[in-house]
């Protein structure tokens, strides 16, 4: 991501990775793949510090070796150097809900917190049904829902990124690169909506938001766990990145269903 003036590479809260990636290459030594990769993001780093005035980056976990950022004007007394940020995701094996005769058999339910287990057999008991929508006018809903949770913590929220999330929710549904979760309750009436995007890899929680006039405490817990169900057994989903644990309140309850905590890294270059 650009600033306005093309001159900075920035973070959007709406892009969760957005720094180098590497396909796996299983036929590679590791030996050779590791000098590869950093010589690859040697280049890389030149390239930017040469192009751009100030950098910003969300490393993936999947990028582990730093030495390219670490090393950049090592032997020169420079202010011209990279910093780290070190951030954590809850990473969560999906892998037992793909096929199953009782959902409270599975690894997953049993990994979750006690508290979410009673919130999901509450919302079994109140027949509440989770499916998968992609209409224009649930996005609508939604991000009618994502303002008032917003302004609820004090924070303002700009038009211009309601539209802007409008935008990639209709892209990412067009292209079935994601799938948007509805909860409703007995009499229909919509609960939460979850939305996730997912590559070949993995799913990766984007956005979450439910009905400020539900009462029904497990309304978000039900429609995660439904999410993740329907993730492994109709898109073949085995691992799913929560997106962020890094504010105490979102941090815990994302950590309630059970996930891995897991560092990356946001890099940061002052030029």
């Amino acid at each position: 991501m650009l600033s306005d003036d093309e001159k900075d590479v920035v973070l959007n809260d709406l892009v969760i990775y957005g720094g180098i990636f590497f396909v796996p290459q299983y036929e590679q030594k590791e030996v050779k793949a590791k000098s590869e990769r950093f010589e690859i993001t040697d280049f890389l780093i030149k390239f930017l510090v040469n192009k751009f005035r100030n950098i910003s980056l969300a490393l993936s976990t999947k990028f582990e070796d730093l030495r390219a950022f670490l090393w950049h004007n090592y032997h020169l007394e420079s202010q011209f150097k990279f910093t780290f940020d070190l951030r954590y995701t809850s990473i969560l094996d999906i892998s037992s809900l793909s096929k199953f005769n009782d959902e409270e058999e599975t690894l997953a339910f049993k990994n979750l917190e006690i508290l979410r287990q009673r919130n999901i057999r509450k919302a079994r008991r109140e027949n509440v049904i989770t499916a998968i929508e992609n209409s224009n006018d649930t996005i609508d809903i939604f991000l009618k829902y994502y303002e008032i949770l917003i302004k609820s913590q004090g924070e303002d929220v700009l038009q211009s990124k309601l539209q802007n999330m409008r935008n990639i929710i209709i892209n990412i549904l067009d292209n079935k690169k994601g799938v948007m979760f509805v909860t409703r309750n007995s009499k229909g009436e919509i609960l939460y909506i979850t939305i996730f995007i997912f590559d070949k890899y993995r799913a990766y929680y984007l956005f979450g938001a439910g009905n400020p006039q539900a009462v029904e405490i497990y309304k978000g817990a039900i429609c995660f766990w439904d999410a993740f169900i329907k993730l492994a057994q109709i898109f073949d989903i085995k691992e799913l990145d929560l997106e962020g644990i890094n504010s105490p309140q979102r941090g815990w309850y994302k950590l309630s269903f059970g996930g891995n905590i897991t560092p990356y890294y946001e890099i940061n270059y002052k030029g």
